[in-house]
């Protein structure tokens, strides 16, 4: 009888602690989606007012992101094989200073170049901001990519191996659009999906069940034609 009050007990707890959970967890995902929506609205308007451009770095396999800001008229590349080919011939060329040089200003127009972002001592801005425990990235978007990128399975040892998305916002007002889905890790399909427009930077939130092929709803299928 003892046995059975025990069970009966145990039973009940997991009944009331396993909805908790679930509901703890989808609060984290959606302060997390939130935080990203926020971050982009503050750096539309911050982005005007200091003439630079951001760009907010997803670091997929990691679950983590960061804001990075580059000059007015920073090189934004058309696929990331570009950006990847540029960053290694800037760090080439870079490599060839010492660190007395660089310092004195010998590389200065290396460092001064469109395609280079670096970090920033804001405060609000300069950490690396990590996803709640039990979430992740289900994908990124942006049109630099032919698909939703993805973390990696299992996640690479080799920090170079890594998957990084950028989105970027222009002095202008303007945004990349930008479309990306956090999930629970043992639930996919529970979770929130955040997508930036380009022109306008309306920010907008969908759920998990969201497609992706959803976002081009709007487009016709055929062109129109002409008179």
């Amino acid at each position: 009888m003892e046995i059975m009050v025990v069970i009966a007990i145990i039973v009940i707890v997991m009944g009331v602690a396993i909805p908790s959970m679930a509901l703890l967890l989808d609060l984290q995902q959606k302060r997390a989606v939130d935080r990203l929506a926020e971050t982009y609205a503050y750096l539309r308007d911050e982005a005007t007012l200091r003439n630079i451009t951001f760009r907010i770095a997803y670091y997929l396999d990691r679950g983590t992101w960061e804001v990075q800001a580059g000059s007015p008229d920073a090189v934004i590349f058309a696929t990331p094989e570009e950006r990847e080919a540029w960053e290694r011939d800037y760090a080439d060329r870079l490599s060839r200073f010492t660190e007395r040089e660089i310092a004195e200003g010998e590389a200065d127009d290396i460092l001064d170049q469109e395609g280079r972002f670096r970090g920033l001592d804001d405060v609000a801005l300069d950490s690396t901001v990590q996803l709640p425990g039990g979430t992740t990235f289900a994908w990124v978007y942006t049109p630099q990519y032919s698909e939703p990128v993805q973390p990696q399975d299992p996640p690479p040892e080799d920090p170079e191996d890594e998957l990084v998305v950028y989105s970027y916002i222009f002095p202008d007002g303007q945004m990349e659009f930008t479309a990306l889905q956090i999930v629970g890790v043992s639930d996919p399909e529970d979770g929130y999906t955040l997508i930036v427009e380009p022109l306008t930077g309306r920010i907008h939130l969908e759920d998990a069940n969201f497609v992706f092929d959803d976002l081009y709803d709007w487009l016709p299928e055929t062109a129109p034609e002409m008179p």
